[in-house]
Parts: C-alpha cells; sequence; structure tokens
C-alpha cells in the first residue's frame, strides 16, 4: 500500500493533472482505489477492465499497479470503459501505455470484449439492475483466477447476489476515512 502513496511519479503526474482538470483542486486522496492498487499488484492481472471511468483517477492507479508489474515481468493491459466522450482525462503518459478508454455502453462494449478478464471493477452506472448486467456480461469473459471489484457494494447487493449464484466468495472491504466528513463506502470482492 505504501508503494502507490509513496510514488513520486504517480502522485506529481495526478497533481498537475487535477490542477490543470480543476482549477483550485489543491490535493487528491485515493481512498478505496488503494485497493484496487493491491489487487492488482498481487494478482498480476494480463487484463483490466474497469466501467465507469469518471476523470481516469482509478484508471491511473490501475495503471500505475500495471506498469509496476510489467517492470517485474508481468505485463498487462487496462481497458476503461465510459459511455462519456470527456471520460479519462488524468490517462495520458506514461499510464496510457499500458491503458486506453473505449467510450460507449459499457454492456454493448462488455459484450464485444473477448476476455479473459483477470480483474474487473464495476463503477458505472450505480442502480442495482445495470451494475447485476455487468456483472452477467461478463461471466463468460473472466478467467478461472478472475476478481471481481464492486465499487458500490456499501450499498448494492449485486456482486454478493452474483457470487452466490454462481459460486464465488464475497468479502466486504470498508472504507473508514479519517479526518474526513464522508463515512465512506467500500469494495466487495468476488473471488
Amino acid at each position: 500500500m505504501e508503494e502507490i502513496e509513496a510514488d513520486r511519479s504517480f502522485n506529481n503526474h495526478v497533481s498537475d493533472a487535477l490542477r490543470k482538470l480543476l482549477p483550485g483542486a489543491s490535493s487528491f486522496e485515493i481512498g478505496r482505489r488503494l485497493g484496487w492498487y493491491v489487487a492488482a499488484r498481487l494478482t498480476k492481472p494480463k487484463l483490466v477492465v474497469e466501467t465507469g471511468v469518471d476523470h481516469g483517477l482509478g484508471a491511473c492507479v490501475l495503471c500505475a499497479a500495471l506498469l509496476r508489474n510489467a517492470a517485474e515481468g508481468s505485463p498487462g493491459q487496462y481497458l476503461g470503459l465510459d459511455i462519456r466522450p470527456e471520460a479519462g482525462q488524468l490517462l495520458t503518459p506514461p499510464y496510457s501505455h499500458v491503458g486506453q478508454i473505449v467510450y460507449g455502453d459499457s454492456l454493448t462494449s462488455l459484450a464485444a470484449l473477448e476476455g479473459p478478464i483477470d480483474l474487473f471493477i464495476n463503477d458505472s452506472d450505480h442502480s442495482i439492475e445495470y451494475e447485476a448486467k455487468e456483472y452477467e456480461a461478463i461471466k463468460d469473459r473472466i478467467s478461472p483466477r478472475a476478481i471481481i471489484l464492486g465499487d458500490n457494494s456499501h450499498c448494492s447487493p449485486a456482486l454478493a447476489e452474483f457470487s452466490e449464484r454462481n459460486q464465488r466468495r464475497f468479502f466486504f472491504f470498508k472504507e473508514e476515512p479519517a479526518r474526513h466528513w464522508y463515512p465512506g463506502a467500500g469494495i466487495g470482492f468476488s473471488l
């Protein structure tokens, strides 16, 4: 965990890009994306897919993990899916060397993927129904060792229910921000 937090190149990249994108932004927090980073570093995925990119902080976090993995002999690629054509502004070199964004509806984009997906992160439309549809869309596109992360699991049962139906184990990690008004959310892990 300390690896990404101490990564000056990563922190400078995101800070500089955020200041250009959001004038007045003085700092950023990785938050629960730290769990995404750890999952990517520990499992060394060949293909990471994230739905719902927004500005691209999570994309950069995941690509930072993939760059470190590649330096250790385990290369991988990141694919971000977002319906908004302005999404992913932070995903620029060097992080874009291992990642790209596809614009369009995530369900359509997922249907076109051949896989296998080793790490999947749902962070798009936060309705329970849409989230469940994304899990069903990847069911036959994930590798046997795939990890599925649900960024909405603190208020949605979709990943837990998908895990139960598909004989996968489900774990929940609660985010607890220090000295912040936000009570935190969490990450669902399906293994």
